[in-house]
């Protein structure tokens, strides 16, 4: 009896709660979800572009190419916006990736969308280039006469095939508007600007070409795009002498000397110490080979003579006019002029004596 009494006391709160618990109204915050917080990730650390003061996102499209986004940014390489963007390989961008760049130069007065929309049809009364031909370093400017309710202006990849979305973040500009010149290329080749102009619901777009040429003269190449050097090649009077196993190079500008070994393609860079009055080696070359002298001699000798690498001269040293470019702005490689036109590249990590060269164009 007792035990049945107890059962029903424990049934009858059982009840009690539940119809209390339905009763009570469910409170908004209780709804609320909340982000799964991102574990840390390192790249950040590094990979800084997306937290970068002035920097916007952009959306990969099929043929972009990093070195035409950054046109008319001066202080930034594509080197670099490559590693603050995580880019395995600045040739090759996955398309559709949004990565971070650079604010854009401005193009002249922006306008504000109006809400009154037009009922005219949209139309692109002439669109052109100051020129159908640009030196990269020179830069070109467009200039528009649109009708409709907003027009943009943004650059597209270089090829026709290829689509060209409007950017993120494009902002509407005049309907009648001629830009400040835009400058800064570092590839020749075509490249692809494009007019968008929206009114009465619809959208009309027209491309201009422009042909881009290198305005400085390259003594080396490049693989891929073809790169415009930074400057021109710098003149400069040298010595050269030939050795059974490499050369040794003579600048006048900097007084230096630079032996070039055949075996390892190595290179090594000498101050020029001799000075006038002191002895050349004394050692006497087999027929037909010549024992370097001056300076030249000074530095075969301390680097073992005729033992060395180098072995014997094989004539005389000789004076022409050479030249020399880096190969890029931060680039370790530097192409060399030698005699006959012969081009040698040339690679001098700074302050680890490790150099390495090339022959690249005969």
């Amino acid at each position: 009896m007792i035990r049945s009494i107890v059962i029903s006391l424990f049934l009858l709160m059982f009840l009690i709660a539940s119809a209390a618990a339905q009763s009570d109204p469910v409170t908004p915050s209780a709804l609320t979800a909340t982000p799964t917080p991102a574990p840390e990730d390192a790249r950040l650390s590094i990979c800084s572009a997306p937290g970068l003061e002035g920097f916007v996102p952009y959306m990969i499209r099929p043929g972009d190419r990093l070195a035409d986004l950054l046109v008319g940014v001066p202080n930034i390489s594509v080197t670099q916006l490559a590693a603050l963007n995580c880019i395995d390989d600045p040739a090759a961008l996955p398309a559709g990736a949004v990565i971070w760049l650079p604010q854009q130069p401005d193009l002249g007065a922006s306008v504000t969308t109006s809400d009154d929309a037009s009922t005219e049809d949209p139309q692109i009364v002439d669109f052109t280039a100051s020129a159908e031909t640009v030196p990269n370093q020179a830069g070109v400017s467009f200039s528009w006469e649109a009708i409709g309710d907003e027009a943009y202006f943004y650059p597209c990849p270089a090829t026709s095939e290829e689509d060209c979305p409007r950017p993120l973040d494009t902002a509407p500009i005049p309907l009648m508007h001629t830009t400040p010149t835009i400058s800064g290329f570092q590839y020749a080749g075509p490249v692809r600007y494009r007019l968008e102009v929206i009114g009465a619901g619809e959208t009309v777009t027209e491309d201009v070409t422009v042909e881009i040429t290198c305005s400085q003269q390259s003594l080396g190449a490049t693989t891929g795009f073809e790169a415009c050097p930074p400057s021109p090649p710098i003149a400069v009077f040298a010595a050269w002498q030939p050795f059974q196993g490499g050369v040794m190079l003579w600048f006048s500008d900097t007084r230096q000397i630079w032996v070039l070994t055949n075996d390892d393609q190595r290179v090594l860079v000498f101050d020029d110490l001799y000075r006038e009055g002191e002895p050349s080696p004394d050692a006497v070359a087999p027929e037909g080979l010549v024992t370097p002298a001056r300076g030249f001699g000074k530095i075969w000798e301390q680097l073992g003579g005729a033992e060395s690498a180098l072995g014997w001269a094989m004539a005389s040293e000789s004076g022409f006019d050479s030249a020399r470019q880096p190969a890029s702005i931060r680039s370790y490689t530097t192409y060399i002029q030698g005699p006959a036109v012969n081009i040698y590249a040339v690679t001098i990590i700074p302050q680890l004596d490790l150099g390495f060269w090339t022959q690249v164009q005969d």
